[in-house]
This record gives structure tokens, C-alpha cells and sequence, in this order.
């Protein structure tokens, strides 16, 4: 196999990195372009973002030449892109021309919520590699792709591990129960009414965006997010994590039934509170190895019934971990799927 084009981010944690790490277990050589180091993402106040906005056209070419780039690479197997972030439509035009396989692999929920070049370049990829099932059964995506393959979401072994529970990280990150996320209204309604019905409860909330809320929500954020190894810590010492799916987005039908988060906490060695869905229960024993929800009403009262029984809540979270490791959720699932089809589709008859 020649030499892999892959275009995403490489911050410490990210589900992008995680899949270029499983693509070199796999035995690749890649030749990677991060939209970060073009795109400062995490500028925050006014000033910095407005700057941020008024240079986005002159980064965005900038990104793309650096893509065209590869194009030089002799005996160049495919381009990947972990969501595509700045791609332009031109710049695949130019490896389809070369005649270059374009693939996609999209974590979120929606292609319009992103940016118009993810929604417009959405059909020039040969094959678009989605995490999201109902995506499979949604026609205002499926008749804009070319081919739609489903491929699980994972954990990263490097960065989900079961850190130690040591005095210091119990009392920086302890807590009943916790929640590390994006803001989202469905969010917001869940967590308000938990607050509500178990005022004495201990909750933390990491994450963007939260800074809105109503009072009580607002109290409980951390006032930013938590990635990488702090996202891990927070996993092993919540007493329960939280397993909140996004509704649906911009363009699509449904909303989320598993998520990213949904392989990294149990990997990490943290008891999971997850929303039911018999995507989740695929992968998981509802209740004995992973804790379910139904509504806001039944989120409060299974949040008292776990902390009420640690001792199940400890064994559930011991066999959620075996059973990330034993059936190895980890992104090597989508590399597989992902490089197998590569195989059969160039393979000559």
C-alpha cells in the first residue's frame, strides 16, 4: 500500500487522531494536513474571533494549497478526511481529475451545522464513511452521496485509560455525577430537571457553550471543556457519567444514538449513564455493564438509583471496561472497514 493522504486535527484526544493512529497500527504511511495548524479554533474572545472570521478565506486557501500538495506524493493509495474541515469542492475536483481515490470519514450529526464546504463537498467523495446509522435511511443525504458506509465510533487507547484514582485527581475531579459536552437545548431541559429533582446532587458540566444557561445549569458548569487526558480523569472519578445524545441537526432526521462518548468512558474506566437505544445495547448489557435513561423524569431517579448501589455501579463499570478492550472498540473498527473497502474497490477483476 502506498502512502495515505489524511487531512484532520492531531490535538490530544481528538477522534481524528485516534483514527490516524489506528491506520498506522494497520501498517500505513501517512502524509498528513491538520486544519489547526491553519485555523486557530480555540480563539475565544471577541476581538480574536472576529479576526478569526475576516481571515478565514485567506486561511482556507492557504489549507487548500497545502492539500494540493500531496498531489506530488508518487503512488499516492487515497486521500482520507476526518470531517473535512476548510476542504474546498475545487481542491477534490483536482484529485478526482488525478484520478485519486476521496474518502470520508464524518462523526457529527449533521453536514449543514459545519461550515457550507462540508455540505458541498459532500458528493464528490467516492465513499463517505459515516458513525451515524440513521444517516443510512435519511434521503436528503443518501441522494447527495456516492456511496454511504456505516463505521462505529471508538476510543483511543493512548488517551482513554483507566488513570489512577489517586487523592488528587478525587478531589479536583470527584463529583456524583458529571457531563462532558457541547451545550444543546435537549441537553439543557435533561440536566435542568435532574438539578431539580435531586438538589443535593454534586454535578459538574465541561464543555462549550453553557455559559447561557438557565441558573441552576450555569452553576454547575466549569466554565470550559475538558479534552485528552483531563476528559479521561474526569471519566474515573465521576461517580456517574453522563450519556447525553444530541438532537437532531441542520438537514437531518434524527438525532444521536450513540456518540463518541459512548466507547470513551467505559475505556476510561468510568460507570456510563447512557439515553437507551438499541444502537447502545448492541454494544453494551443495558444495566449491567452500562446504566440506561429514558426522559428527563427517569434520568433523576436512575441517577439516585446508581449512586444508591456502589457496589453495583463498580461492577457494571469493571465490565463495561472488559468488554472496550475484549471486543476492541476502539477507531481500529473504522480503519478496518475503511481500508478493506479500499481493497475491494480497486482491486483489479
Amino acid at each position: 500500500m502506498g502512502p495515505i493522504g489524511f487531512l484532520g486535527a492531531d490535538w490530544w484526544g481528538s477522534d481524528a487522531r485516534a483514527t490516524a493512529q489506528e491506520l498506522r497500527r494497520a501498517g500505513a504511511v501517512l502524509v498528513e494536513r491538520h486544519y489547526e495548524d491553519f485555523l486557530p479554533t480555540r480563539w475565544r474572545s471577541t476581538p480574536l474571533r472576529v479576526i478569526r472570521r475576516l481571515l478565514r478565506p485567506f486561511i482556507e486557501r492557504e489549507y487548500n494549497r497545502a492539500v494540493l500538495e500531496l498531489l506530488q506524493i508518487e503512488g499516492l493509495e487515497f486521500l482520507l478526511a476526518f470531517k473535512g474541515m476548510l476542504l474546498a469542492p475545487e481542491t477534490l475536483l483536482e484529485f478526482r481529475r488525478r484520478g485519486i481515490p476521496i474518502y470520508c470519514l464524518y462523526p457529527d450529526v449533521s453536514f449543514l451545522d459545519h461550515g457550507a464546504n462540508i455540505h458541498n463537498c459532500v458528493p464528490l467523495y467516492d465513499c463517505l464513511f459515516t458513525t451515524k446509522s440513521y444517516h443510512l435511511d435519511d434521503p436528503a443525504i443518501t441522494k447527495r452521496v456516492q456511496k454511504l458506509i456505516l463505521v462505529p465510533h471508538g476510543f483511543d487507547p493512548e488517551v482513554h485509560r483507566k488513570l489512577p484514582l489517586t487523592p488528587a485527581l478525587q478531589r479536583i475531579y470527584g463529583c456524583d455525577a458529571s457531563f462532558v459536552g457541547a451545550w444543546s437545548t435537549k441537553k439543557e431541559r435533561l440536566l435542568q430537571t435532574l438539578i431539580s429533582d435531586n438538589p443535593k446532587l454534586k454535578l459538574d458540566i465541561w464543555g462549550p457553550a453553557w455559559g447561557h444557561t438557565n441558573t441552576a445549569v450555569r452553576n454547575c458548569w466549569k466554565g470550559r471543556g475538558a479534552w485528552g487526558d483531563e476528559a479521561a480523569a474526569i471519566y474515573r472519578c465521576s461517580k456517574i457519567n453522563l450519556g447525553l445524545l444530541s438532537e437532531a441537526g441542520t438537514g437531518t432526521l434524527s438525532g444521536d444514538l450513540t456518540t463518541a462518548r459512548t466507547w470513551q468512558i467505559p475505556a476510561s474506566g468510568g460507570f456510563l449513564l447512557h439515553e437507551d437505544s438499541a444502537e447502545l445495547r448492541a454494544h453494551f448489557v443495558a444495566n449491567a455493564e452500562v446504566g440506561v435513561f429514558t426522559d428527563a423524569a427517569n434520568l433523576a431517579d436512575s441517577v439516585r438509583w446508581w449512586l444508591d448501589h456502589e457496589s453495583e455501579r463498580q461492577a457494571a463499570a469493571d465490565r463495561a471496561w472488559q468488554r472496550s478492550y475484549r471486543d476492541q472498540y476502539t477507531y481500529a473498527r473504522a480503519v478496518k472497514i475503511i481500508l478493506q473497502y479500499h481493497q475491494q474497490r480497486t482491486q483489479t477483476p
